[in-house]
């Protein structure tokens, strides 16, 4: 009896180890796919290759960009970003640090990046959803880095009263 116990033990954790590792894997694929993705996506903007850019959006992606006024749902950002699309390059961000998470079920991915930009280091986060035919981004946003101690130089040139 305790050795058919133990056999079931043995059986039952072997079975949750294979699932488990293959969770991991998909995972470590998933990763791979997606930082690809990204790393494209990053590109596409700096050979101004728009059907990449703005095909990598979903239906409904929403963009946020730097300035406050900056929220565009997919077709309002190409209608804004189209003319950036006509000489060789958009813009070019090259991406470092990038962090994923996902859902268990693997089908929504999120993250957050620094960028090296015209405009200094930036952070990209995001929200990506898998479909039958690959990832789309569903929620981007753009956001400039302030290092903390210059925060009220930054407060100053607003005139934002410092307290």
């Amino acid at each position: 009896m305790m050795r058919k116990t133990i056999i079931i033990i043995i059986s039952v954790l072997s079975i949750v180890s294979c699932n488990n590792s293959e969770k991991v894997v998909s995972r470590d694929v998933e990763l791979s796919i997606l930082n690809a993705f990204m790393d494209n996506w990053h590109h596409s903007a700096a050979v101004a290759d728009e059907d990449i850019f703005f095909g990598s959006l979903d239906l409904n992606a929403v963009y946020l960009g730097t300035d406050p006024s900056e929220r565009w749902l997919k077709h309002e950002f190409m209608t804004w970003g189209m003319k950036y699309f006509q000489g060789d390059t958009a813009w070019a961000f090259t991406p470092y640090n990038r962090v994923w998470e996902f859902t268990d079920d693997l089908q929504y991915a999120w993250f957050d990046e620094l960028l090296e930009t015209h405009m200094g280091v930036c952070r990209g986060s995001g929200v990506l959803k898998k479909y039958n035919d690959g990832w789309k981004i569903k929620h981007y946003n753009l956001a400039l880095t302030l290092p903390n101690d210059q925060m009220n130089n930054y407060r100053k040139m607003l005139d934002i009263p410092i307290k």
